[in-house]
C-alpha cells in the first residue's frame, strides 16, 4: 500500500522556489456603474487574481474605437496592455432605440438590430488589443417587469426584441474566436436571491447587488481558467451514498437507492446524469470506493437503472485500502496532477483525508440534502472549456486504449523495446491550419506536464504568431496498433536571421508520453530546421514545478544549455512517420 508520504502534498503556494503567477491584467468598459466587481475580481483566494482598471464611465464605443484613448495607456499598476478586455453593457444605453421600444416610446426591430450591429462592429474592431475580449449578454432590469402578455410578442415585445439582439451579436462576433459572449441571463438566475440592490441604486447609481457581483466575478474568472487550459480533467468518485444510495456490502444490488419512482434513488441518477454530461464534454471518470471489488463491478454493470457503466470509467480502485494512496494510484495511472481531479465523496472523514493529501485537488462537501446532489454537481464551474475538439469527445475511450497498452506492457517484463515495437506506433506530421488550430491551442493551455514554454495562447494568437516570416508549427498525430490517440504533440520553432533557430514550443499530451514520441518530434523539427540552413538550434525550457518531464528530456540532448547537440537527436528506428507538411 502506498503511504501519505508517499503523496503528491506540495502545491504552488507552499513552495518558495516557485514564484505565484502574475495577476491577469484587465481592462472593464462599461456604460454602467460596475466599480464593485473591482474588488471581487482581484481577491486572490478564487484564482486567477485580476487586476481590473474600470475604465471612464459611459466612454463605450469612444475607447473601442480610439486606440489611442487614455483607458488603453493609464492604469492603476500596470503599463502594459491588458490580458482580458470586459466589456459590459446594458442594453438601454447601448442600443437608445431599444429603449425607446422599452419605454414605450415606439422603435422597429430593424432600427434596433442596426445598432447592434454597429456596436458589433466597435467590438470586433477592438479584438486585437487583447487576447481575450468577454462581452456581457444583455438582460432586461430584474426589478422591471414589462407587459407580460406582450413581453414575447414577435419583434413588438421586449423580451422577444432582447431575444434578436443578443442572438444578433452572437453573429455578428462569432469569426473573431478571441471574443466570448458571457451568459448574464444566467447570472441573474443562478443566484436565488436579488441581483438589483434599490439603496445601492439610490446612493450610488449601481443597479446590480454585491450578490450578483461576486457571481459575474466567479463566472468571469471560471471561463478564463477554462480558456487557460486550467480546467479539472478527471472526476474520482465514491459508490456508496454517492453514486447510488444505501451501502452495498450490507444492502446488496437488490438494495441500492437509484432510480425507480424514489426521491432519493432518483437524486442518485440525476447525479449519474450530470456526471455522464461531464464524460461526454471529455471529463474523464475514475471510481475510489471502500468495497469489495467484484461486488462492485456487478452493480455497475447489472443495475438496471445504472446510468454510468464500466466503458465510462478510466480507472477503477475498489478495494479496503486508504483512499489518498488509491487516488494517488489513479493520479498516476493516468498521468495526471492533482490539480487536474476533483474528488466526491459523502464520508467528511475520506473528503478531508484526501483534500489534505492532495491540497491542489478540489475536494467539496456535497450537500446535506441528497436531493442537491445533480443541481450540485451541474453548477460546478471548475469544468469550464473553449472549444470542443474531436479528442475531447473520445477522451475515454482513448484513456481505455492507453490501459490496454499498458497491459501489453506488464506483459512484455523487462523487455521495453521488444513492448515498443510490438505497438506499431505511426506519427502523422500536420502543418498547422485553421481546422487544427482549436486542438493546437488547446495543448498549449492545457498541458503542463510536457509543455516546453508554457505559453498560453488563443486561437488567433498562435495563428498571427505562427504566420511570420520564420516560424513554423507542426502538429503530430499518433496511432499504434490499438487505436488512433489523435493529435497529440506540437512543436513550433523561429529560424533567425544569423542562421541560429530556436524551438519556442515543444508540447505534448501525457497520454503518448514514455514511448519515445518525443525524440520522433524533435528530430524531424531538427532536421526540417537544418534543412533551412539553420547552423544551430536552442531549446529554452521554462522551469515549473509541474513540466520535470520535458526538463529530463531535454536534458540528455543539450550540448550546453540552451543549445542542443544534434548528435543525440534522433527519430527511433520503432515509430513510422508519415508527413503531410507543406
Amino acid at each position: 500500500m502506498t503511504t501519505l508520504a508517499n503523496c503528491s502534498t506540495r502545491s504552488i503556494s507552499q513552495d518558495p522556489a516557485v514564484s505565484r503567477p502574475a495577476a491577469v491584467r484587465a481592462l472593464l468598459v462599461a456604460d454602467t456603474v460596475v466599480d464593485p466587481i473591482g474588488r471581487f475580481l482581484a481577491d486572490p483566494v478564487n484564482a486567477p487574481a485580476i487586476q481590473a482598471q474600470i475604465a471612464p464611465y459611459n466612454q463605450v464605443r469612444q475607447i473601442l474605437l480610439d486606440t489611442e484613448h487614455p483607458a488603453w495607456r493609464q492604469s492603476q499598476d500596470f503599463s502594459e496592455s491588458p490580458n482580458l478586455l470586459i466589456i459590459w453593457t446594458t442594453p438601454a444605453a447601448a442600443v437608445p432605440a431599444f429603449a425607446g421600444l422599452l419605454e414605450f416610446r415606439g422603435a422597429d426591430v430593424e432600427s434596433i438590430l442596426a445598432e447592434v450591429d454597429e456596436l458589433a462592429d466597435a467590438i470586433l474592431s477592438s479584438a486585437s488589443r487583447a487576447p481575450w475580449v468577454f462581452v456581457v449578454s444583455w438582460t432586461l432590469p430584474p426589478y422591471r417587469r414589462w407587459v407580460q402578455a406582450r413581453s414575447m410578442r414577435h419583434e413588438t415585445g421586449a423580451a422577444n426584441v432582447l431575444m434578436r439582439m443578443n442572438l444578433r451579436l452572437a453573429e455578428r462576433l462569432a469569426p473573431a474566436k478571441n471574443i466570448v459572449l458571457l451568459d448574464s441571463q444566467y447570472w441573474h438566475a443562478s443566484l436565488q436571491r436579488p441581483s438589483h440592490d434599490p439603496k445601492l441604486q439610490a446612493m450610488a447609481q449601481v443597479s446590480y447587488s454585491r450578490d450578483l457581483f461576486v457571481k459575474a466575478a466567479a463566472e468571469i474568472k471560471a471561463v478564463y481558467r477554462g480558456l487557460r487550459g486550467q480546467g479539472r480533467k478527471l472526476v474520482i468518485c465514491d459508490l456508496d451514498n454517492t453514486l447510488w444510495g444505501g451501502i452495498l456490502g450490507d444492502d446488496g444490488i437488490d438494495g441500492l437507492q437509484l432510480g425507480g419512482h424514489d426521491g432519493i434513488g432518483q437524486s442518485f441518477a440525476g447525479m449519474q446524469c450530470e456526471l455522464l454530461s461531464l464524460r461526454r464534454r471529455g471529463v474523464l471518470l475514475a471510481v475510489c470506493s471502500k468495497n469489495d471489488h467484484q461486488a462492485a463491478i456487478d452493480a455497475i454493470e447489472r443495475h438496471p437503472e445504472m446510468l454510468l457503466r464500466l466503458a465510462d470509467f478510466v480507472s477503477l480502485r475498489i478495494n479496503r485500502e486508504d483512499k489518498a494512496a488509491n487516488v494517488e494510484a489513479i493520479l498516476r495511472e493516468l498521468n495526471l496532477l492533482p490539480q487536474s481531479a476533483v474528488f466526491l465523496d459523502d464520508h467528511p472523514a475520506e473528503r478531508d483525508r484526501v483534500r489534505r493529501a492532495f491540497p491542489e485537488m478540489l475536494v467539496p462537501d456535497l450537500p446535506q440534502d441528497i436531493a442537491a446532489y445533480p443541481s450540485f454537481v451541474a453548477s460546478l464551474d471548475c469544468f469550464e472549456a473553449g472549444e470542443q475538439t474531436t479528442e475531447d469527445q473520445a477522451r475515454t475511450e482513448l484513456y481505455r486504449i492507453e490501459s490496454k497498452r499498458r497491459a501489453a506492457r506488464a506483459a512484455a517484463g523487462d523487455s521495453v523495446q521488444a513492448w515498443l515495437e510490438s505497438l506499431n506506433i505511426r506519427v502523422t506530421i500536420l502543418p498547422l491550419d485553421r481546422i487544427n488550430l482549436p486542438r493546437a491551442a488547446q495543448l498549449l493551455n492545457k498541458t503542463n506536464q510536457f509543455n516546453m514554454s508554457v505559453r498560453r495562447m488563443s486561437d488567433d494568437e498562435l495563428w498571427r504568431w505562427s504566420s511570420q516570416p520564420g516560424r513554423t508549427a507542426l502538429l503530430f498525430s499518433v496511432a499504434d496498433r490499438f487505436g488512433d490517440s489523435g493529435i497529440t504533440g506540437l512543436i513550433t520553432s523561429e529560424l533567425r536571421g544569423d542562421g541560429s533557430a530556436a524551438l519556442v514550443d515543444f508540447v505534448m499530451s501525457c497520454r503518448v508520453m514514455g514511448k519515445q514520441i518525443e525524440d520522433a518530434i524533435l528530430a524531424r523539427m531538427c532536421r526540417r530546421l537544418t534543412e533551412a540552413g539553420a547552423t544551430s538550434i536552442s531549446a529554452s525550457c521554462v522551469q515549473t514545478d509541474k513540466n520535470e518531464p520535458v526538463r529530463a528530456f531535454l536534458a540528455g540532448k543539450y550540448a550546453s544549455p540552451p543549445l542542443l547537440d544534434l548528435s543525440r537527436v534522433g527519430a527511433p528506428g520503432h515509430i513510422a512517420i508519415e508527413s503531410r507538411e507543406n
